[in-house]
Formats: structure tokens, C-alpha cells, sequence
């Protein structure tokens, strides 16, 4: 029982699922669960990076300090090479190069005119300890620049900066990150600059490590909004129901189930103004129910009620709205119904009750029943109850039991007939 109860609940769930809410709530917290989780992976990554730069900086500072300023300068003069004065310049930053497996290229420039020529290379020496195959490049060897390069980089070197390429550059040997350092001579004169090819395949391995975590923790993060957003929609869903259930219960008689005062005026009301076609309003009393209270008590004029409740719905057809629009006073309202299809409405109420005698307690009731109809749009809820009350007095003052039909004219004659008593 428990189970197919569970079932139920969660099959009327889904069928109340509401998909543009569920879309919405996932949506809203995606972007938030998104932005807990990518936002400082995002902050924490770009600490690492900027870590990264930092330490390639300093490498390329300490490549800077090594090397003897002075012999520096005086190789920068082509007039001065020797083949013992480059190795006896190069020899302090071949054993930096050997002593950090990372790195990728050791070498100094000199900045002729916003054009960068190789001075030092690290790769012509046969001494160096290198895990790379390494190109040398030639004493004095142009440096091609890229075209949108506008050569500031040159000029923060030369100012006495430590300069770090923004990002990473990749070609036939890997990923490097590059950092240029000025370099002084004994007397504080810039004399070049050295530069450190940094090896990232490290970085960039534990970087891919990084992304997987990211990667499933933004897909659970994903799959977490879903549920959130499941779960929100189901609760509305579920709100809007209990709404709803109180809704209902406001308009429906406690005792009956059927519409109450409230339920006819809410859902009736407007609906009948609006029909275009034939309608019917008719009124059925409970001839002597304030009898049956006071010979047979409360709880058995409840029964009557209840009884006549169920006659009501039975005579009616499918689609009219029936009522409990007082205490002895029901309602019924038909649309696309005529006077004679409402009498018969009528009739069969009156078949389902009449000579009921209530079990046990031998109580008897009998139904009046009055009838007013429309022809055409525009029809008023107050102006038909009227007249179906006035059918119903006729059909009281006729004997009780029966079904009288709204007249006009006799409702005219009748009102007459009170006002000159009243003048009398």
C-alpha cells in the first residue's frame, strides 16, 4: 500500500512539474553553485600563474647575476670577439643552465636600435647538462620580432625591469615561458640583458590535473543544480497545491462537497455573463427542513441534506454546476439548456426524492423547485436568481413538490397585485 502510495504521489509530482520553473530554478542555481565552484578555481589558477611568473622572473634575475657585466659589455662590440672571451663569458651561465633541469634556453642580447641580437647562448656550449636538443644561435644572430610587436618590451629592460612574457609561447622544442633581465657592468652601465626559456611541461601537466578536478566539480555542481532545481519546483508544485486544496475548500460546502455561495460566485458567475447561448438557473428548496430540525434533530436534517445533495448531482447533467447556495437552497446552473431541458433537470430531482423516507428515523421531505432562463449573451447571475426565487414561491404556493417556470408577466402581475395591497 505504502509503495503504490508512493508511486502515486510521485507520478501526480510529475505530472505537476512545471518545466519552465524547473528550468529557471536549475538555471539560478547553476549560476550560483557555477560561480562557488568556478570562480576561485578561476582565482586560484590565476594565482598560480602569477606565481609561476614570479619565480621564472627571479630565475632570470639570478641568470642575470651571474653573469660578469664587464666582459659582457666589451663582447657586445663585435670588434672585441674571441672565441676565449664568449667561453670565458658563457661559462658561469652554462653551469646556472646544467644546474636547473627546467630550463629550456640560457642566453643575452643586446637591443640595437628596437632590434634584439644574441650576444650568449647557452646551447653552443659542449659543457652544458640539458635534458633538451637544443639550437644554438650564432654570436650576434638577429632576433626576428613579431609584426604587432611594438618593441616596449625592450624599453622596460633597458629602464632596469624585469620583464615576463604575459603568457606562454610554444614552438618545435615545447611550452616555455620566457623572463629578460638587464644586465650591468662594474660601473652600473646597462650592457645587455640575459633571457630564460623556462620548461612549463610540468606546469601545464599539473594544470590538466587541475582542470579534471574542475571539470567534475563543475559537472556535480551541474547536477546538484538539477536536483536543486527538482526539488524547488516539486516544493512549489506542492505549495500551489496546498493553495489550491485551501482554494477549494473555501468554495465547496463542507457538507455536500458541492459549490458553496462563494464557489458559484467565483466560478459561475463570470462564466454565465459571458455564454452566448441559452441558459438555465434552477433553484431547488427543501420544502420542510426547518421541520425536520426541530422534530428530528440537526444530525438528521444533515442526512436530508446530504441526500438531496446527491439527487442534485445525479439530476444534473455533466458539465452544469450544482450548489449549495444556502441552507436549504440548492443550485443548479446549466448552459446550452432551455426551458424544457431544465424542467426535466428538474423532474429528475424531484423522481430521485420524491416519497423518500429517511431509514430509521421515517423523516419525509419533498423539494420545490423554480426555473429561469436566458436566451443569448449577456445574462445576469442576480437578475436569473431572482426570477428562479420568483419561480419558486409560485411553485411553494402551489402545493410544494413540484416545478414552476419563471413568467414574466404573472411576476409583474404579482408585484402589482403586493404593492397596491401595500397602498391599501
Amino acid at each position: 500500500m505504502s509503495v503504490t502510495s508512493s508511486s502515486r504521489r510521485a507520478a501526480d509530482s510529475l505530472r505537476r512539474l512545471n518545466l519552465i520553473e524547473f528550468g529557471v530554478a536549475t538555471l539560478v542555481a547553476a549560476v550560483v553553485l557555477v560561480s562557488i565552484v568556478a570562480i576561485p578555481q578561476w582565482l586560484s589558477k590565476q594565482a598560480r600563474w602569477d606565481m609561476l611568473r614570479s619565480h621564472v622572473g627571479e630565475v632570470g634575475q639570478l641568470a642575470a647575476s651571474v653573469v660578469d657585466g664587464d666582459l659582457h659589455r666589451k663582447l657586445l662590440d663585435p670588434k672585441n670577439y674571441t672565441k676565449e672571451l664568449y667561453d670565458r663569458a658563457l661559462a658561469p651561465l652554462v653551469r646556472f643552465h646544467s644546474a636547473d633541469p627546467d630550463i629550456f634556453y640560457v642566453y643575452t642580447m643586446v637591443d640595437r636600435g628596437g632590434v634584439p641580437y644574441f650576444a650568449l647562448d647557452t646551447a653552443a656550449s659542449p659543457d652544458l647538462r640539458t635534458k633538451h636538443q637544443l639550437r644554438a644561435s650564432e654570436y650576434m644572430e638577429k632576433f626576428e620580432l613579431d609584426e604587432d610587436d611594438d618593441g616596449q618590451w625592450l624599453k622596460d629592460i633597458a629602464s632596469g625591469k624585469t620583464y615576463v612574457n604575459p603568457d606562454f609561447e610554444t614552438d618545435d622544442y615545447g611550452d616555455f615561458l620566457s623572463a629578460h633581465a638587464p644586465i650591468y657592468d662594474s660601473q652600473g652601465r646597462y650592457s645587455g640583458f640575459v633571457g630564460v626559456d623556462f620548461d612549463l611541461q610540468y606546469y601545464l601537466a599539473q594544470e590538466a590535473r587541475f582542470r579534471k578536478i574542475a571539470i567534475g566539480t563543475l559537472a556535480g555542481a551541474l547536477l546538484l543544480a538539477v536536483v536543486i532545481g527538482y526539488l524547488v519546483t516539486i516544493y512549489h508544485a506542492s505549495v500551489r497545491r496546498r493553495i489550491e486544496d485551501l482554494y477549494a475548500s473555501t468554495i465547496r460546502d463542507g457538507l455536500t462537497g458541492l459549490l458553496n455561495r462563494r464557489g458559484v460566485m467565483d466560478r459561475v458567475k463570470k462564466a454565465l455573463e459571458r455564454y452566448a447561448g441559452k441558459s438555465a438557473l434552477l433553484l431547488i428548496d427543501i420544502d420542510n427542513l426547518k421541520m425536520i430540525n426541530d422534530l428530528r434533530g440537526q444530525a438528521i436534517g444533515d442526512v436530508v441534506i446530504a441526500y438531496v445533495a446527491d439527487a442534485v448531482r445525479w439530476g444534473a447533467r455533466e458539465g452544469d454546476a450544482c450548489a449549495r447556495f444556502g441552507g436549504d437552497e440548492f443550485l443548479v446552473v446549466a448552459l446550452g439548456c432551455d426551458a424544457d431541458e431544465a424542467a426535466a433537470i428538474a423532474k429528475r430531482i424531484l423522481r430521485r426524492t420524491a416519497g423518500h423516507e429517511m431509514p430509521l428515523s421515517g423523516a419525509r421531505f419533498s423539494l420545490s423547485v423554480g426555473i429561469a432562463t436566458h436566451d443569448g449573451k449577456g445574462a445576469e447571475f442576480a437578475r436569473l436568481y431572482r426570477q428562479a426565487d420568483a419561480a419558486l414561491q409560485k411553485a411553494r404556493a402551489e402545493g410544494r413538490n413540484r416545478v414552476a417556470v419563471f413568467d414574466p408577466s404573472a411576476l409583474y402581475a404579482r408585484a402589482l397585485n403586493n404593492s397596491l395591497e401595500s397602498a391599501s
